[in-house]
């Protein structure tokens, strides 16, 4: 299948099952080519899945591989439990979940929503296993209707069927046999059936990352002057799907949320600036079992690695003050890290390149942070640009020395400015959850 943005070729999938007596092995490629101020961002995800006779996982291996970086994930069901290993440089690790044997994977859960029946009005959910992040959550979908669709200029029979899984809605064209022909996501993305030569010519103009930035770009009525200086102020969010998605916290607080007529709602958040320094001094390493989360080395954020513990050792030094040593990281890492819209996968790549975007910067803080004992949440949200006139969407950390404190070491911001808006504070799942945002929302400044 060609896969488009906007109309714009940019990669393509190519999947091909074989079986035998026991059962069938699906493998997956999807090339994505991409660049970024000169630099190569093209992305490659190749998947083995194997499945038994009755199309249940036995396993799958799943890499991927992005500006050199690679990350291999092998998911295994073992008697009650599934057992998944990631790797990647820096990092291995193997965890366990209780199996549930009625989830699905990328590789079979078409054949069980065609199985149950492909009849216009009916609708279905079923747990789904997204192999990148190896979480588990509901995909509720429904059959919406049966249609006509021109590809290859052959008109083919399909069934559409709307999908929702966490916060990311697509649609797909299904023929009755289960052949997908057409599949489109709410961000712009579409993929076409085409041959094999086709799907896999791209052409030779090279699709620039930024247009992803101006698509995803949030313009507001009344602009925001001066937005790094900006103390207090209050958002209305509009075509939310639900109340309560704008979280709460020590800076932002939900004053009120509607809904409208077409079924969404309408929120109004009043943020504020980053407060001072914490009311009391924390000595590092903070070691409570509460923060446990928040000092944990992942695939993305190594903070065990030799290089980054070498690397806080060297800025911390003999200073105890988290506070301190928090601000002291968050100064090197903007002064260290060219400004880029490279953005790097891991803390790793972030410190051996030495450039990036948010991302780089706020894997890296989080990375030393962590390695000298300091809780540290990364956060993706929004931030007004006064460049762009709007919001873009960004990430940058939280440290606790004794209360919470948002900074950003894109910025250079020890206080983070009003116009930083936290969306979501779970680092697995983000990319997953933004899909709830973008593409979707709308946000106006309040005038005072």
């Amino acid at each position: 299948m060609g896969i488009y943005f906007n109309n714009k070729k940019i990669g393509f999938t190519h999947t091909q099952s074989t079986s035998d007596s026991s059962g069938k092995t699906v493998t997956s490629k999807t090339f994505l080519r991409m660049s970024s101020e000169g630099f190569d961002q093209s992305t490659t995800f190749t998947q083995t899945t194997h499945l038994d006779t009755k199309g249940k996982l036995i396993d799958f291996s799943l890499l991927q591989e992005l500006m050199g970086s690679r990350q291999r994930i092998q998911g295994q069901v073992k008697g009650d439990r599934f057992v998944y290993r990631v790797q990647g440089e820096g990092f291995d690790r193997e965890r366990s979940l209780l199996f549930d044997p009625e989830f699905f994977v990328s590789a079979n859960y078409i054949e069980k929503i065609v199985h149950d029946g492909l009849v216009v009005g009916r609708k279905g959910e079923l747990s789904m296993m997204t192999e990148s992040f190896q979480i588990l959550n509901p995909l509720k979908y429904v059959v919406q209707r049966k249609e006509q669709l021109e590809i290859q200029g052959e008109l083919r029979e399909a069934f559409v069927i709307d999908q929702k899984l966490s916060g990311a809605e697509s649609s797909t064209w299904i023929e009755p046999d289960g052949k997908i022909l057409k599949e489109t996501t709410q961000n712009g993305f579409v993929s076409l059936w085409e041959p094999e030569e086709k799907a896999t010519d791209l052409g030779n103009e090279i699709f620039s990352v930024g247009s992803f930035i101006t698509f995803s770009l949030i313009k507001t009525q009344h602009p925001i002057k001066n937005p790094r200086e900006l103390k207090s102020q209050s958002f209305q969010f509009f075509q939310l799907s639900g109340p309560d998605l704008i979280p709460e916290d020590h800076r932002q607080k939900i004053v009120r949320s509607q809904q409208a007529e077409d079924g969404t709602y309408s929120t109004i958040v009043q943020v504020d600036s980053e407060s001072g320094n914490p009311a009391k001094k924390i000595r590092l390493p903070i070691s409570n079992p509460t923060f446990s989360n928040y000092l944990e080395d992942t695939a993305q954020v190594q903070s065990r690695h030799a290089m980054i513990r070498a690397l806080g050792r060297e800025l911390v030094k003999k200073n105890e003050d988290a506070w301190q040593a928090a601000k002291d990281i968050n100064l090197w890492v903007n002064s260290n890290l060219e400004k880029t819209l490279v953005d790097s996968t891991t803390a790793l790549d972030a410190l051996r390149n030495r450039r990036g975007e948010c991302q780089s910067h706020t894997y890296l803080f989080a990375a030393i942070a962590r390695s000298v004992g300091i809780p540290t949440k990364i956060v993706n949200g929004l931030l007004y640009s006064e460049k762009d006139e709007g919001f873009l969407y960004h990430a940058w950390p939280e440290v606790y020395a004794g209360e919470w404190r948002a900074l950003d070491p894109t910025l250079g911001q020890n206080h983070v400015d009003a116009s930083h808006i936290k969306l979501l504070e779970e680092e697995q799942t983000a990319p997953l959850r933004l899909m709830e945002f973008i593409g979707k929302i709308k946000i106006e400044v309040i005038e005072k």
